[in-house]
């Protein structure tokens, strides 16, 4: 099982994200790094662990208020060898798939930003080559956006984050929601789950469900895991 870092970023800085309340999102106060510039952060990571991809969402260009592009073509050039997640909303796609040249840049599609099937439909058709992810985003047992691509899991990609927006920062532990079939989900996806975990123990409880990775970012700003235990997690 594959452990993510998270980039959260507004406003060009490493912010806070708890409970999907954006609009209270604060810089990052962080027991790895005394910043909260982007660059320092990734650094920091790096330093705790040798991480193989990192994911990063542009919380300004997901609300259409601005967006994070030049800080994030700054950390794609600093850290040519990291896999790169990125969650811009549907803004920015066009940007990065056009006009960077990144052979390690994923788009993430997620359902939150999706009104509709036919937008999720032409996204893959347009970027045939492209290996989108999608990102199902729940809060409080109800998935966020369209319920026909949520439905639709056919047309699902093999690479699929389950993010549950109202334990993002919280440290509150794995919860699924219970109306997507999870032995299903993980027969037929590389599941990548986000929010709410808190431990070593939540680590282990994800692999032994059959995640393919954890998203993690406030319990390592935490050291509630810690890098010895991301050495033991990977052995």
């Amino acid at each position: 099982m594959q452990i993510i870092p998270v980039l959260d970023l507004s406003k060009g800085l490493v912010v806070h994200a708890k409970n999907g309340n954006r609009n209270h999102y604060r810089p990052i106060q962080s027991s790895l790094c005394p910043s909260a510039n982007p660059v320092e952060i990734v650094h920091s990571y790096l330093e705790l662990h040798c991480f193989q991809k990192l994911y990063i969402a542009d919380l300004d260009a997901i609300e259409n208020q601005g967006d994070n592009s030049r800080v994030i073509q700054k950390i794609i050039s600093e850290f040519p060898e990291l896999e790169i997640w990125l969650d811009t909303g549907l803004s920015l796609i066009s940007l990065y798939l056009d006009r960077l040249d990144c052979r390690l840049l994923r788009i993430i599609l997620s359902t939150e930003s999706m009104l509709s099937a036919s937008t999720f439909s032409m996204l893959r058709t347009n970027y045939r080559n492209h290996q989108f992810l999608l990102s199902v985003d729940f809060r409080a047992n109800t998935l966020i956006g369209s319920q026909e691509i949520i439905q639709d899991k056919g047309s699902w990609p093999p690479d699929v984050v389950v993010l549950n927006l109202d334990n993002v920062g919280t440290c509150m532990g794995v919860d699924f929601p219970m109306i997507l079939n999870q032995h299903d989900l993980f027969e037929k996806h590389n599941i990548f789950y986000g929010g709410g975990i808190r431990n070593y123990a939540d680590l282990l409880q994800l692999k032994k469900i059959g995640a393919a990775g954890a998203l993690l970012s406030t319990a390592l700003h935490k050291k509630s895991i810690t890098k010895n235990e991301l050495q033991k997690f990977n052995r």
